[in-house]
């Protein structure tokens, strides 16, 4: 009987992987010893296989993390903490990364390079990074040169985005994109829309694969922190959304590649943020936190009188980093400027910030209206054991992302859900199925009996994020 002939594509992905294997077993000697050297144990996690892809298909494993950039540690912020120095921690950290080798990290807060990144390069891995204006940390991707070449990147600074060419129509008779807009338009002011000058970042990367013609955008972000505006960040996730197509419609390579979004957004499931990514429609308490919320702090306004006191320094306002925990409000209650919005004024008309609808429309307004894949709200729900570690046991009130991880950040002052992995299948996935990207294993999350009185601790988490991570074929 003759053989099966193999497609040209078949007989590529073959090779990849035979490739993969001989660089992964030259490399893992390296990788090994690298590890091993490393001071500074972590609770390592189970690493739970969902299923097998039904196709001669690549297979990513994609994580996300926030590294807790030294700069940003506090005494007063992480009382319980028993590794806050520098010495303590970076061994904790490319250890957390190495020891569940992803072939793609995206990580946030990432400062001292120096000491990293010789690290990440030792194991295999390329990168990129960047940062927002005068900033002492940022966003970095790592990716494994054996297997990714780096097409494209952006990186896009929230504070300064025009929203005009994401709310015109985008229709063939419009204006489609964001060139064509300021073209058509070129008299037009800029509509930022923005409530906070934050410094916050996206970075934005488009890789494709070292065999053959297929590969993926990767889009990381840290939005912004307070939780009390959540306008500012949902204004950030749609403009990290819109980026992130911006970049696949930039290449006609790039057009069929799924798009994979992951980083610390800062918003838990229950917000307007969280249900706009997902496609989901906005519910009333959505409504009335982006309405509370539709203010100009004085970062935008500087004729805003002053209500704190700021530090002026670069990282006032930076994730944390201007929380006063010990000012008392009222018998049994702390006061913090985390618990109200201070320093601003309510938003007027000539502000111009988006109403409910043109929040919508910033997220549905383009060429392909997206609704993100939640990794782990996707893959947690067929994972034994885990249906009381869930979002949706601590929130009975939550509509949407009930199965995300109960925290992935968790420390004395806050326990929270704040990081994901969205994924956005390629355009022709509801056309055809076979090209919908496959959630195939995820990293389990950690247990809150694990995690103490809090994080950064010892021999858990040299972080106050944990680490998630997918594997997926399509990808």
């Amino acid at each position: 009987m003759p053989g099966r002939e193999l497609s040209e594509e078949a007989k590529a992905l073959s090779a990849l992987r035979k490739q993969k294997r001989a660089e992964a077993a030259a490399t893992s000697n390296t990788a090994a010893a690298s590890t091993t050297n490393l001071k500074g144990n972590i609770l390592t996690r189970e690493w739970v296989s969902l299923k097998q892809p039904t196709a001669v298909t690549l297979r990513i494993k994609i994580m996300t993390w926030n590294m807790l950039a030294q700069t940003l540690v506090r005494r007063e912020l992480f009382p319980n903490s028993d590794c806050l120095k520098s010495g303590q921690r970076e061994h904790m950290l490319t250890r957390e990364v190495l020891t569940y080798d992803p072939d793609i990290a995206c990580l946030q807060e990432v400062d001292r390079l120096e000491k990293h990144l010789p690290v990440f390069e030792a194991a295999g891995y390329a990168h990129e990074y960047a940062s927002g204006p005068r900033k002492r940390h940022g966003c970095l991707i790592l990716y494994k040169e054996r297997m990714f070449k780096k097409l494209s990147e952006k990186t896009v600074f929230y504070d300064d985005v025009d929203l005009n060419p994401y709310l015109a129509d985008p229709s063939p008779n419009g204006h489609g994109s964001s060139d064509n807009f300021v073209r058509d338009h070129p008299q037009q002011a800029p509509r930022i829309g923005s409530s906070f000058k934050t410094k916050n970042i996206t970075l934005i990367l488009a890789l494709g694969d070292l065999v053959g013609a297929g590969g993926r955008i990767v889009a990381t972000t840290h939005a912004f922190w307070h939780p009390k505006y959540k306008y500012e960040r949902a204004r950030q996730a749609g403009i990290l959304l819109r980026s992130a197509l911006d970049l696949q419609e930039s290449d006609t390579r790039f057009s069929s590649w799924p798009i994979f979004i992951s980083g610390d957004l800062n918003t838990e499931p229950n917000e307007a943020a969280y249900a706009l990514l997902t496609g989901n429609p906005l519910l009333p308490h959505h409504m009335t936190s982006l309405q509370d919320s539709r203010v100009i702090h004085l970062s935008r306004d500087p004729s805003v009188a002053a209500t704190y006191p700021t530090t002026g320094s670069p990282e006032d306002e930076d994730e944390g980093a201007a929380i006063d925990i010990n000012t008392s409000a009222s018998p049994g209650e702390q006061k913090d400027p985390d618990r109200v919005i201070t320093n601003a004024r309510p938003a007027l008309p000539e502000d111009g910030l988006l109403s409910d609808a043109e929040m919508v429309r910033l997220y549905e307004g383009g060429k392909r209206k997206l609704r993100l894949r939640s990794g782990y709200d996707e893959s947690l729900a067929e994972v034994p054991g885990e249906h009381n570690n869930l979002y949706g046991v601590r929130d009975l009130t939550v509509t949407y992302g009930k199965n995300e991880p109960m925290y992935t950040s968790f420390t004395h002052f806050w326990h929270l859900t704040l990081d994901y992995i969205f994924i956005a299948d390629p355009i022709d996935a509801e056309d055809n199925p076979q090209s919908r990207v496959s959630i195939v294993g995820v990293l389990r999350p950690h247990k809150k009996k694990d995690l103490g009185d809090g994080l950064p601790k010892r021999g858990v988490c040299g972080s106050d994020h944990v680490a998630l991570m997918i594997e997926v074929s399509n990808g």
